[in-house]
């Protein structure tokens, strides 16, 4: 079965001369769960923001349900959700308004039908 996940190689070293990750590599099926823990400074949040694009690896690849994150990073980007851990939006702002805007994020347009589906 092919990896929903598929992370080979993929190492990150900062303009500082600071590596964050070494060679990591990772491979998630289709319905597994995973969680990914470590001691801060461990490169958790480095490896997380590569895989949503938001930070350049300095090596390796990533691929999301076969997309490459780079190559084809609108289907890629298109299958992850990220849910950061501290929110800059209103706290007290519902669950499905925070979904809405999350869409937003992505260029796609509010649709609440669609968010209640899921």
């Amino acid at each position: 079965m092919p990896s929903i996940l598929s992370i080979s190689g993929v190492s990150k070293t900062y303009a500082t001369g600071f590596t964050a990750l070494k060679e990591v590599n990772l491979d998630i099926q289709r319905g597994e769960i995973f969680a990914l823990l470590g001691p801060n400074g461990a490169g958790k949040t480095t490896l997380i923001s590569i895989v949503c694009g938001i930070v350049n690896r300095s090596s390796g690849t990533v691929t999301v349900d076969g997309h490459d994150i780079n190559k084809d990073y609108r289907a890629a980007r298109g299958l992850i959700g990220l849910v950061p851990q501290e929110l800059t939006i209103d706290a007290f702002e519902s669950v499905w308004a925070t979904v809405n805007y999350s869409r937003g994020l992505f260029g796609k347009p509010a649709n609440p039908g669609f968010v209640e589906k899921v």
